[in-house]
């Protein structure tokens, strides 16, 4: 039995790819596509997805602790024509502005047929049902559930589907896009003049075109000096360039943006709005990676390992996005491997050099080739 509010979610959940734009009391409507338009969405989108499609990712067997020396097939070459960092990159853009990610799995091989193929589909061309069982759409066309890569962001109980942060933020996007709009026809269309002539006189109509025209004549691009006569006097006309641009506006717009993505301001180049501040960039990655990165790793892991054996696991070497200057990073290095819990081999690897034969069969007092 499906009660009626069920029925109803049911119904929603059919074309649920097909997300129309939803009006804001901005009177922008906003979308996936509008969304976009926001520069904050675009740099927030931007540098999560960026930062994790291009962090290392290795291939565990259940239980061991070194990584295999090659990546399974899928994870090589995961979509035909789309090498892995794409396939990531386009993976977590979905998961961020649509709540969902999907995937066809057009070609399975081995033993266990596992997949070997998967195409990442258009939200728009996805549907979804729940009637007693889940049914997939794909073009209007049912497909198998078993061919479908699902990933689902902000999750919710007795959700199939993920919540779409866009929905959720189409408020906070809506005035963004509304001030940025507002701004530029400002600029572009307002009816402020640039001053204002004025004079102690009783000026009749055609005295004052003439003033006018003088005027422009002087400082329509040569900027020549204006002597006007008749008392008159040339006042500008000067706006604040908080009013002007709505600073205070958009800045704290963009600091909304930024909670709803979880990125911090400064990462995209606007400011916290308080007195936070890093020692130094390893203190501000070390945050952004614990606080930003960490949910959106775990679940890429998790469902990229449900494309492999259940014997196989993937993991992303995270420790890339943390730098440190080169000092530290090498201190660090030799503090490793003196207490033993890292080999100069392992180094070499962080360090993307060329391995050598034999270097882990050193004394612990040598040097490190």
């Amino acid at each position: 039995m499906r009660w009626p509010w069920q029925q109803r979610h049911d119904r929603d959940l059919f074309n649920i790819g097909s997300i129309v734009p939803t009006p804001t009391y901005a009177a922008v409507p906003v979308n996936p596509s509008t969304a976009m338009q926001h520069s904050a969405v675009w740099a927030c989108v931007n540098l999560i997805a960026g930062a994790i499609s291009t962090l290392p990712l290795a291939a565990y067997r259940t239980g061991q602790l070194d990584p295999l020396p090659d990546l399974p097939p899928i994870l090589r070459v995961p979509s035909a024509g789309w090498s892995l960092p794409d396939f990531l990159y386009a993976t977590l853009q979905s998961l961020l502005v649509r709540g969902n990610a999907y995937g066809l799995i057009v070609d399975r091989a081995g033993a266990g047929l596992l997949p070997s193929q998967v195409e990442l589909l258009d939200p728009n061309r996805v549907g979804v049902q729940v009637d007693n069982r889940v049914i997939w759409r794909i073009d209007g066309q049912e497909v198998d559930p078993a061919s479908i890569w699902h990933v689902k962001a902000f999750t919710a109980p007795g959700q199939v589907l993920g919540l779409s942060p866009i929905q959720h933020a189409r408020q906070a996007i809506g005035l963004g896009i509304g001030a940025e709009r507002y701004a530029a026809k400002f600029f572009g269309e307002s009816a402020i003049p640039s001053g204002v002539l004025t004079s102690d006189q009783d000026i009749k109509q055609e005295r004052a075109e003439h003033l006018k025209a003088r005027w422009k004549q002087a400082h329509g691009g040569n900027r020549d000096i204006a002597v006007l006569g008749s008392g008159a006097k040339f006042q500008a006309v000067t706006i604040p360039p908080e009013q002007a641009q709505f600073l205070e506006t958009t800045q704290a717009n963009v600091r909304t943006i930024c909670r709803y993505f979880g990125v911090q301001p400064e990462l995209i180049g606007s400011d916290s709005g308080g007195s936070l501040t890093y020692a130094n960039v390893e203190q501000r990655a070390l945050d952004f990676l614990t606080f930003g990165l960490r949910p959106w790793l775990v679940r890429l892991e998790v469902a990229l390992s449900a494309l492999l054996s259940s014997t196989t696991t993937v993991k992303f070497n995270a420790a890339a996005l943390v730098r440190t200057d080169l000092l530290t990073r090498y201190q660090a290095h030799e503090s490793a491997i003196r207490a033993g819990w890292k080999l100069r081999s392992e180094v070499r690897d962080l360090e993307d050099l060329p391995p050598v034969a034999g270097i882990d069969d050193q004394p612990a007092g040598g040097a490190v080739a």
